[in-house]
């Protein structure tokens, strides 16, 4: 009796392994949400503001010890690239490396993929140094909401980012 039961109990572990795992309950999301935030428009003069105001790249936007740009540095590149050809600028490179080399390389990096993009760059556009500029003031930036509109999600964007519509909330 006692060696059928532990047969049993061996036979239920086996089974049991057998099955196929639960979903991860933490896996990234794929691809776009059906519905988006009605913050979303918010955010994204929030984050264009910030943007105007460090106008920086860092050593976190590449790959370690590497030139190439990691998919965070190309997708604030990407938003950066917009913003200048919008309102101008100059990135600053803040970075803690020691190598002259490889600084000069990430910045050329940086040059190549906003001239790429479209970027007028026969002017220095990416130099070496800390967050500069104080920013945008609300007033500016209430203005910018005027002149642009609000964010609708549920339009259709276009390949810049956020879209414009024609009212202002």
């Amino acid at each position: 009796m006692h060696r059928i039961m532990l047969a049993a109990l061996a036979a239920a572990i086996l089974l049991a392994g057998c099955n196929t795992p639960n979903k991860r309950l933490n896996a990234p999301p794929h691809g776009q949400a059906a519905e988006t935030s009605d913050l979303q428009g918010t955010y994204t003069y929030m984050t264009d503001n910030a943007l105007l105001a460090d106008m920086t790249i860092n050593d976190s936007h590449f790959l370690p010890h590497r030139v190439l740009l990691n998919d965070l540095g190309l997708r604030r590149l990407d938003r950066l690239a917009m913003l200048i050809d919008a309102y101008g600028g100059t990135i600053r490179l803040s970075t803690n490396v020691a190598d002259e080399g490889l600084i000069d390389a990430r910045m050329e990096a940086v040059v190549d993929y906003l001239t790429d993009s479209g970027i007028d760059t026969t002017r220095e556009i990416v130099v070496r140094g800390q967050a500069g500029g104080e920013g945008m003031s609300a007033t500016e930036a209430i203005l910018i909401k005027q002149k642009e509109g609000t964010y609708d999600p549920k339009k259709k964007k276009s390949s810049g980012g956020a879209t414009p519509t024609s009212s202002a909330k």
